[in-house]
């Protein structure tokens, strides 16, 4: 990374950590290197003013930095501290002193056949861990790898989660860098670990060729060749090729697991120095050399006079992912909680239908139309025969009882195909049902957990309700059905056709998220 002095106006400190100089400036803040008391060297990166005034990015920056901090193994930079609740929320990570992986290529040219896999190894163990953590880095790519002098170091995971969720990427914008992100990521639909083999395959081509496997061109060329075009491979070392066709596979489930990747390749992983060239390890010495003599270029800032609150630097237990509530604790956070019943005006209701949120509706029942219409034609048909077929007498009133439960039944599919369809309502006080002017509250305050179940037209919303609140049950005018000790209450499968399924699922996966980050269990199936 390239070291920069401090800015004017730019601070001096940050929590327990003294600011030494600046390491550069992303879409989510500035990163500084920084040292702690004790004296250990850190990368510490400050979220921008703007976002930290987003209650909804804070959260989810809140939630993925504690989860961040239990990501283990060899080649990820830990995540060492973080404060959320600060004025502007910032994550302390290990340093590496050395450049990262776009850098390297850029200023050196593409990396030796034995360097390349060894980088695969690392790369590979390095996803293993993270998706070990429950997480999806989202945005691996050569300026997300640290080449350290003892192996790689993948960086900005879990916080790229954040900023793909965030209100940056409601605009249409790309969160990432095109030609990294997998065909899934690029369409839009869900994205699990998969898609950061597919990154991981695009950025040992660009190690190994000084080019990305689909070209240089403008975004909207790479994304279209992403999902359209195979990859350009045709430069990777033969040994590593089918390795990196296989993560480059446009289905997910034909690309390989990390743990399938160091399985064909563990044994090149990094050993010491050997593992890099001449040029890089130089780099990393000048790095070194820098930081060493940093202490005689910046002056120590003194420290401050006056009591500071403490910071998450100081809690000696690492916290836990929040959890909603049950309703008795939500009542008593008081006003601080900004979904408890007791934040709002006594005969409020839980779920206000005049707050902003996404809605989502059941498509038509042309199905139960045409079930009905076959029913009907079925029961007509064997009632205008009953005199040419000959039945007993004491059959006949089972026949005659066997018709009317066919109409009956048409009646019913067609009262169902007519009735209005169902709405929900997703916003940030909770799930709100209605039909034909009924409705069915469910505040998130009462929600532990909330996700999609199942797939295809059978994909629904499903809740789980917090101890001692009562679960939905089935009415006339809205049926739900238990799942595993939950409730689904919207059948999202129900919305259209194979497209719209997908749009609508996708839309009701960015709803749970931004409107419940406390709740919402992105690995339901």
């Amino acid at each position: 990374m390239d070291v920069q002095p401090l800015l004017a106006g730019e601070p001096s400190r940050v929590g327990d950590y003294r600011l030494l100089a600046r390491l550069g400036k992303g879409s989510m803040g500035s990163v500084y290197l920084a040292r702690s008391r004790g004296g250990r060297t850190v990368a510490v990166k400050v979220v921008r003013s703007d976002l930290a005034e987003d209650p909804q990015f804070r959260e989810r920056f809140r939630r993925e930095a504690a989860i961040s901090r239990t990501v283990g193994g060899f080649w990820t930079a830990a995540v060492v501290d973080a404060d959320p609740e600060a004025e502007q929320p910032w994550l302390a990570t290990e340093y590496v002193p050395g450049p990262t992986l776009h850098q390297a290529v850029a200023e050196n040219g593409p990396l030796p056949e034995q360097t390349v896999g060894a980088l695969a190894a690392g790369l590979a163990e390095a996803l293993g861990a993270i998706h070990a953590a429950d997480l999806v880095h989202r945005d691996l790519k050569p300026a997300n790898v640290l080449i350290g002098p003892d192996g790689p170091r993948v960086i900005d995971f879990g916080i790229s989660r954040v900023m793909s969720s965030s209100a940056m990427t409601a605009t249409g914008t790309f969160f990432g860098t095109p030609g990294y992100f997998s065909p899934e990521q690029t369409e839009g639909s869900e994205v699990g670990p998969a898609s950061d083999v597919f990154s991981l395959g695009a950025v040992l081509v660009f190690a190994a060729t000084g080019h990305g496997p689909f070209g240089e061109d403008g975004t909207v060329a790479m994304l279209y060749r992403v999902v359209n075009s195979e990859p350009e491979v045709g430069d990777v070392p033969a040994s590593l090729r089918p390795l990196v066709a296989a993560c480059l596979a446009k289905k997910p489930a034909e690309r390989p697991t990390p743990t399938m990747i160091l399985d064909r390749v563990g044994g090149a992983g990094p050993q010491g120095r050997q593992w890099l060239p001449a040029q890089v390890t130089a780099l990393i010495d000048e790095n070194t050399t820098r930081l060493q003599s940093m202490d005689e270029v910046v002056p120590a800032t003194p420290e401050p006079q006056s009591p500071r609150p403490p910071t998450r630097a100081y809690d000696p237990v690492l916290p836990e992912p929040p959890v909603a509530p049950p309703p008795r604790q939500a009542e008593a956070a008081g006003p601080s909680h900004p979904r408890t019943a007791s934040s709002k005006p006594a005969g409020a209701p839980l779920v206000r239908k005049d707050n902003p949120g996404a809605v989502f509706r059941t498509g038509r029942r042309s199905g139960a139309v045409a079930y009905a219409a076959m029913v009907f034609l079925l029961a007509y048909g064997a009632y205008a025969s009953r005199g040419a077929i000959e039945i007993a007498e004491n059959a006949r009133v089972i026949f005659l009882l066997g018709v009317g439960c066919l109409v009956l039944s048409g009646v019913l599919s067609l009262v169902r195909a007519l009735l209005p369809g169902l709405r929900l309502k997703v916003n940030s006080d909770g799930l709100l049902v209605s039909r034909v002017g009924l409705s069915r509250q469910i505040p998130w305050n009462h929600v532990s957990r909330v996700g999609l179940v199942g797939s295809g037209k059978k994909q629904t919303v499903a809740v789980w309700v917090a101890a001692g609140t009562p679960a939905p049950r089935s009415t006339w005018w809205h049926r739900v059905r238990g799942y595993h000790g939950g409730t689904k209450v919207f059948p999202v499968g129900s919305t259209g056709g194979l497209w719209t399924r997908r749009w609508q699922a996708k839309r009701m996966r960015d709803a749970l998220y931004r409107y419940a980050p406390r709740v919402y269990d992105a690995r339901l199936l």
